[in-house]
């Protein structure tokens, strides 16, 4: 069964992950790829972990083709712990957050080795998710990324992302080089002058992409009510067991 917001291109399903098997096998692509290009050390279960990820907050997007997980990608929204890119470039972000902007920053982008020659039609379908869900959903004005500057040019040319982040070592990725780009969700109100983009975020998939994903949303919300209320009635038996032992 399939779960998620589907923006389908030819063989590739992209989807909003709401189960365990969805998540962990996101978790594991990533450490695979950051892994190959010397990013990360070997875990001893082979996942991809931290703080930010495991945030009830983060909302994690993966890429499916002949029912597997070929791709991902994270949202993280600011909270107490801030962004991951307030490591590199803190004070930038902080002019940003005064002036009332609410951030959220993508993360944990992996692509599998076998679908990396395609992935120009993936990464559309990704962008548009983040996209709609940040500005249609969370509400977000702006999205902040640290980048390889070898792949800058790619987010700066077809995404509209810009550049606020200077050149530095980001230690999370074992000190590899990286930018910092950030993309104005408001721009996405306005009609949009370049090709790539406009269809990126053309008004129709914008709309069934929000569809989507808002109905996913109410399913995540059931499933967590129901488990909640699975834990409530196991608490209420034990106590009712423990109460007829006393007596």
């Amino acid at each position: 069964m399939r779960h998620g917001t589907r923006a389908r291109h030819s063989a590739i399903d992209v989807a909003l992950a709401l189960t365990r098997e969805d998540l962990d096998a996101a978790s594991r692509l990533v450490h695979g790829c950051y892994l190959r290009r010397g990013y990360v050390k070997p875990s001893a279960d082979g996942r991809h972990v931290n703080a930010y990820l495991a945030m009830p907050s983060t909302a994690v997007f993966v890429a499916r083709a002949g029912g597997a997980v070929v791709a991902t990608v994270s949202l993280i929204t600011d909270s107490a712990l801030r962004l991951p890119c307030d490591a590199l470039w803190g004070a930038d972000l902080a002019a940003l957050r005064a002036t009332g902007r609410r951030l959220a920053e993508v993360s944990a982008l992996a692509v599998s080795e076998e679908w990396r020659g395609p992935g120009l039609a993936m990464m559309r379908s990704l962008v548009r998710a983040i996209g709609v869900y940040g500005r249609d959903i969370a509400r977000l004005d702006a999205l902040c990324i640290a980048v390889h500057p070898r792949h800058a040019p790619f987010y700066e040319g077809l995404l509209r992302f810009r550049r606020f982040g200077a050149l530095t070592a980001c230690d999370a990725v074992n000190g590899a080089p990286a930018v910092g780009l950030r993309l104005d969700l408001r721009a996405l109100d306005r009609p949009l002058g370049d090709s790539f983009a406009a269809d990126v975020f053309a008004a129709g998939a914008r709309a069934y992409v929000r569809a989507s994903l808002e109905r996913d949303l109410v399913r995540a919300r059931r499933r967590l009510k129901f488990f909640h209320s699975r834990r409530r009635r196991a608490r209420r038996r034990r106590l009712e067991n423990v109460l007829g032992c006393a007596s």
